[in-house]
């Protein structure tokens, strides 16, 4: 079918030399791209400037949603432009590859808070996080929370309570000052359930809303799910809930059916070590030789700075 799928490319960062770079990457496989970039004043069609933190890169898509919407559509990819999708990957056979139906999206994997151990940024984040950020009238613009609860179960995820150890560092570091913060009600908000209640015995720490964390640099949204995903974006952007809660929280709140990596026979690569790195080692940063010979076994990798890599086809 044709038309069938928009690839949408979200820029962190105003790389606009990255653009050609990725038409022609693409070019042949989507026939159909769009590439959302913050504070964009060119002439491209297909470039949607955006106004947004990259913190929040969901409110890129909010924004964008009336310019790469087609009702004819049965997908959006979204991808960073530091993503290389599989070059087998193509709009006649993309469904098979993230094994799709017409209502069905795709996320890389799920991240439950309570399962995360240790201290982590995020999960001090979603604790704080709140709503009712000042200038801000978001809060009847989301399920209530029973609702949005059932929506999480409704995919296997649960809502546990946190321990303190998992929002703070140390009950003397308070680990959520060092990341961007709702307002400052949400950390008082945060710094009194501690007080009151997770440092009082058969109290417990929970979440303000339900919320699940997720890799976001690529996910698939389906038609039947792409204008409530826009809408909620945009409300956890405007209330600054980082990226990586805030994508997997609205495709929950929104889809019907989720697909993983689980559920695949390729499986997406993250490079954030040496070692990770060490994949791209064979290539001597030549982009036309990544594309002819990507990798056996995997859905993306990512990052590739296309900056530090020659081609001739750029």
């Amino acid at each position: 079918m044709e038309r069938s799928v928009a690839l949408i490319i979200i820029y962190n960062h105003q790389f606009n030399e990255n653009i050609d770079k990725l038409e022609v990457i693409y070019r042949g496989k989507f026939s159909q791209i769009f590439h959302l970039v913050p504070f964009y004043q060119g002439n491209k069609s297909n470039v949607i400037a955006v106004y947004e933190s990259s913190f929040y890169f969901q409110g890129y898509v909010s924004q964008g949603f009336r310019h790469f919407f087609r009702e004819d559509f049965d997908h959006y990819i979204f991808v960073a432009d530091d993503m290389i999708l599989n070059p087998k990957i193509h709009e006649g056979n993309y469904q098979d590859y993230f094994k799709l139906t017409v209502s069905t999206s795709f996320i890389p994997g799920w991240i439950q808070f309570h399962e995360i151990r240790t201290w982590w940024q995020r999960t001090s984040e979603a604790f704080c996080w709140d709503v009712r950020l000042r200038g801000v009238e978001a809060s009847q613009q989301l399920p209530s929370y029973n609702e949005a609860a059932t929506r999480m179960g409704n995919f296997g995820l649960e809502l546990k309570p946190l321990a303190l150890s998992q929002i703070l560092r140390t009950p003397f570091d308070l680990a959520f000052w060092e990341a961007p913060l709702s307002s400052f009600s949400s950390l008082i908000r945060g710094l009194v359930q501690i007080a009151f209640g997770g440092l009082r015995k058969g109290r417990k720490l929970t979440l303000p809303y339900p919320l699940v964390g997720s890799y976001s640099d690529i996910f698939v949204v389906d038609k039947g799910a792409i204008r409530d995903f826009c809408h909620l974006s945009g409300v956890f952007a405007a209330t600054e809930l980082f990226v990586e809660v805030a994508v997997p929280s609205a495709l929950v709140l929104s889809a019907s059916h989720i697909v993983t990596e689980e559920d695949l026979d390729l499986k997406g690569r993250a490079l954030w070590t040496k070692e990770d790195l060490a994949v791209l080692d064979p290539y001597q940063q030549n982009l036309d030789e990544l594309i002819r010979n990507f990798p056996e076994g995997y859905l993306y990798l990512h990052p590739v700075k296309l900056s530090k890599w020659k081609s001739a086809i750029s």
